[in-house]
């Protein structure tokens, strides 16, 4: 079988959503699979880390896709010429989009999320135009469409009932490097505090469905109620539309107490995440929420929004709020402080609710669904 790849969310030191989805289950599936052929296209010089077998051949399409216009020669020229020329059998797509050619014969699409429906005043107005002009059209042509929670397919049946048949849930997992350290604290000198500090973490890229305006509001809340100076990291790039944010925090009376650390490396999240009080994740839209299950294999209590996937990732191991109500976000965090009992039981819960996602089940998964689909049409 010979499997062509979108790969061009491959980018080191930006394994991030799409780019680390991608990774987790490419590298399982090049390794599991070594009788079958995989063709990555990249759209622009990669690290040679991500050819991780003999049985991968890197390719790289032009242009550089990174906007929308560029988008469609990428996915109707390039990707059709690429499984042309190295006769692929399959195209697999992890990052929601397809070619509409009639060449590119099959096709497995991965939809994270529909987040540009729900919050359209979130994305560009290219964009914006590009998503609801391309996406209805992918997902009618996708042979066979992978979805990353039964919230999101729950969703993607609403808007396109027409499709439910050939959707497939199969749930992300979580890295192995975030698990209990021992030492979690090694960080403290470089954020500038010392060890006896301690800290919520907020992980994600800093835009706003987010919610990170109002995570500021809600720790100002719970810094006026508790006598506690626990402090407030928040790791992540910043991506886009964060005006709201910088007024909040540029006016904010703890606003020495919160850091803003940026993209940070695996070995230093583990560490950062190990050591937190709790995770603040209490985004307004998600397809599933990473960190809600990485937090839970560290052995960190989590709060997280009661909507969308998040609810559903989360189960009855973490503390659910509405992430409109600055108040009850607050209050989740005295509550991680106070109560001994329910952080204990939380990380108890967490920790066996961590273990039903896998991204080896995942991978595993996703590659019988693309190869049932390849040997289907053959006798």
């Amino acid at each position: 079988m010979r499997i062509l790849v979108n790969a061009r969310f491959l980018i080191k030191g930006q394994l991030e959503g799409i780019g680390l989805y991608s990774y987790e289950i490419l590298r399982r599936m090049v390794c599991n699979q070594p009788e079958d052929h995989f063709i990555f296209c990249f759209d622009r010089p990669y690290d040679r880390s991500f050819v991780f077998a003999d049985n991968v051949t890197p390719i790289i399409v032009h242009p550089p896709a990174r906007h929308p216009l560029l988008f469609i020669w990428w996915f109707e020229i390039g990707i059709r010429t690429a499984y042309r020329q190295h006769h692929a059998d399959v195209f697999f797509s992890p990052d929601g989009f397809l070619s509409l050619s009639e060449r590119v014969q099959k096709q497995v699409l991965v939809i994270h999320d529909l987040a540009y429906i729900h919050y359209p005043q979130q994305v560009g107005f290219v964009e914006r135009w590009y998503y609801r002009y391309f996406m209805p059209k992918f997902i009618h042509i996708a042979d066979k469409i992978i979805t990353v929670s039964q919230a999101s397919a729950n969703d993607i049946a609403t808007h396109f009932p027409h499709v439910a048949g050939k959707t497939n849930v199969i749930y992300n997992g979580g890295r192995s490097l975030f698990t209990n350290q021992e030492n979690p604290l090694q960080v403290h000198a470089e954020i500038g505090f010392g060890t006896d500090k301690d800290y919520f973490l907020v992980i994600g890229a800093i835009h706003p469905r987010k919610n990170l305006a109002r995570t500021l509001i809600a720790y100002r809340h719970f810094r006026d109620q508790s006598k506690r100076k626990t402090k407030l990291l928040i790791v992540g790039r910043k991506a886009w539309k964060t005006k709201s944010l910088e007024s909040t925090y540029a006016g904010h009376p703890y606003k020495a107490d919160i850091s803003f650390l940026g993209f940070v490396s695996n070995d230093k999240l583990g560490q950062l995440l190990s050591g937190a009080k709790g995770l603040i994740f209490v985004s307004l839209f998600e397809g599933f929420g990473l960190p809600i299950i990485e937090a839970m294999q560290a052995g960190v209590p989590v709060i997280t929004s009661n909507r969308s996937a998040m609810k559903e990732i989360a189960g009855q191991a973490a503390i659910l709020v509405d992430p409109e109500r600055t108040d009850e976000i607050a209050q989740a965090m005295v509550t991680l402080l106070e109560s001994e009992q329910i952080v204990k039981s939380l990380i108890t819960k967490g920790l066996a609710r961590a273990r039903r996602f896998s991204w080896d089940s995942a991978a595993l998964q996703v590659s019988d669904i693309i190869r049932e689909l390849v040997t289907s049409g053959k006798a």
